[in-house]
């Protein structure tokens, strides 16, 4: 029993002492490793660091040029943005102005419509006052009569025209401005389609039957000459094209009545022409007027060779007459000279006496004949 018990406190005291073996063994691993760890713990906290500055500074070396760009974008954008405000504001201040402009152009229509419509003597004004400034951009002014309109008989078969085009040779192109407005501008403030098309074949009546009152009045007869076309003259583009839509055939039936219905364009096209037919009659009056000029200069030029030709046998008689001078001095006045001279009476002044060379050249005689070419060539190489 007692080896039992000393047995079992040796296993108890061997279990003691393995037990703080391995606790001091255990303690003292644990304070290494945890140093080992530590060490190692630091040594990759530095690794890492230095790691993530590398990648800091390669990340700011892509980043930083995309902040500078988006700095400058930004700036940019706030300076577009200021322009665009600055722009704005012109736009609106533009915008108000044309506001202004469109209502103060609208109230003048307004009040154009209102006069042109109820007044037909305003009606002739605006019809004549395009009549003229059409005539002005054709250049057509000196050969039309349109300050006044003209009367062209007197008596119950008078008329009077707005427009009298001259042509060349005494012929005339009578032109009468008419302005259809009414009718037409109902047709265009009507909403019901029915009412405008009804409105737009009313204003085509008129237009009708302004063409069957100038072929009534028989220009032709009241001019006393030939007149092919009497032109009914709309001063503006869209009342000819509506009456015209409503009834096509309207142009047609102004051609049968000998009238020409013409626009600004078509008269000013119709004006030029006459235009250049009178630049051809100009240049053709031109040239017999240079003709005649031509003749008059041949003429004093016959009459200025003659008077040359009594001026060179003149001078051809002076010549002679100076070479016979010339000799009866060196014959007779000379000699006396050279004997003072010898005699020494002549000492100390200051001239001298001499002689006069003779002339050997003579006038260039005239050619009058009809080979005049070829004798001044001979005469020519004569005297080279």
């Amino acid at each position: 029993e007692e080896r039992i018990k000393l047995q079992t406190e040796l296993d108890a005291r061997s279990k003691e002492g393995f037990r703080s073996l391995a606790s001091e063994v255990l303690s003292q691993s644990t304070e290494e490793l945890l140093k080992l760890a530590e060490q190692r713990l630091k040594t990759a906290q530095g690794d890492a660091t230095l790691e993530l500055e590398k990648r800091k500074q390669a990340v700011e070396s892509l980043v930083n040029p995309i902040k500078e760009s988006l700095s400058k974008m930004d700036q940019t954008t706030r300076k577009m943005e200021a322009e665009r405000e600055g722009a704005y504001q012109g736009l609106r201040q533009q915008l108000r102005a044309l506001e202004r402009e469109t209502r103060s152009l609208g109230d003048s229509s307004k009040q154009l419509s209102t006069a042109l419509r109820g007044s037909s003597q305003a009606r002739g004004k605006w019809g004549q006052l395009a009549l003229e400034n059409v005539v002005s951009v054709a250049g057509m002014t000196e050969h039309c009569d349109f300050d006044v309109e003209v009367t062209l008989k007197s008596g119950a078969n008078g008329a009077r025209v707005d427009l009298l085009a001259m042509l060349p040779g005494g012929g005339r192109i009578p032109v009468d401005a008419k302005v259809p407005l009414a009718a037409y501008w109902d047709a265009l403030e009507a909403e019901d389609p029915v009412v405008r098309a009804k409105g737009m074949l009313e204003h085509a009546q008129q237009l009708k039957k302004h063409i069957d009152d100038l072929h009534k009045r028989d220009y032709s007869g009241l001019l006393e000459e030939g007149v092919d076309f009497t032109v009914l003259f709309v001063p503006a583009e869209p009342i000819l094209a509506a009456a015209f839509e409503a009834n096509p055939d309207l142009q047609e039936y102004g051609l049968h009545r000998r009238v020409l219905i013409a626009t600004p364009v078509t008269l000013v096209a119709l004006l030029r022409t006459v235009g250049i037919y009178w630049q051809q009659q100009s240049l053709a009056d031109n040239a017999r007027e240079i003709s005649e000029h031509a003749k008059e200069l041949y003429s004093r030029v016959a009459m200025f060779t003659e008077h040359l030709g009594k001026v060179g046998s003149g001078l051809d008689s002076a010549v002679a007459a100076f070479n016979r001078a010339v000799g009866s001095y060196e014959g007779r006045v000379l000699p006396a000279g050279r004997r003072l001279e010898a005699l020494k009476l002549t000492e100390g002044l200051p001239r001298k006496i001499g002689s006069p060379a003779i002339l050997e050249a003579s006038p260039r005689r005239l050619v009058l004949s009809e080979d005049v070419g070829g004798k001044e060539g001979e005469s020519d190489k004569g005297k080279g």
